[in-house]
């Protein structure tokens, strides 16, 4: 298993409220957005919380939160595993998977978390409105407006690893 690198230095923990209210929904949706999508098991390597300006990866989707503050739902993949994700996803409809379905792939990945989030969410306090997907190709072309926290998740699969992050004011 190839683990996602995420710099944890001067990294902090989650409290155990907003773990598992906030964050445990948006853990179980990636965990079964994966599963349902590309037939791909993922385990929780890590959670914490960092200043970030930045989305982790060589690729993400960044979908923006609407609630009673401004915050960003994005997930980020190394180009390796966003490849092998689409190729997972794309098997047996396409012989080859290029940049554009790749991107279409980590785009139509952050929806289905999103989605199964916002459902898992219904009888939380945490209860958010999402955009359509973004997709970034550089970590540079994300950068979110300043005074946000970063809650992250990394997690690891046979295809490489990934991280959720979420921009908000915790």
């Amino acid at each position: 298993m190839d683990a996602f690198e995420v710099v944890v230095e001067g990294a902090q923990p989650i409290p155990g409220e907003i773990r598992d209210k906030l964050l445990e929904p948006f853990i179980t949706a990636a965990c079964t957005a994966l599963r349902e999508m590309a037939g791909v098991e993922v385990a929780v390597q890590g959670v914490y919380r960092k200043t970030l300006n930045h989305a982790l990866g060589d690729i993400a989707a960044v979908i923006k939160l609407g609630s009673a503050s401004e915050g960003f739902l994005v997930l980020g993949f190394p180009q390796r595993t966003a490849a092998a994700l689409g190729g997972r996803i794309l098997a047996g409809v396409t012989p080859e998977v290029d940049e554009n379905l790749i991107r279409d792939c980590v785009g139509e990945i952050a929806n289905v978390v999103a989605g199964q989030a916002k459902a898992l969410l219904a009888g939380a306090p945490y209860r958010f409105a999402f955009s359509l997907p973004q997709v970034v190709m550089s970590a540079q072309e994300f950068q979110p407006p300043p005074g946000l926290d970063a809650a992250v998740v990394a997690f690891c699969s046979e295809q490489g690893g990934f991280a959720l992050q979420l921009f908000l004011k915790l």
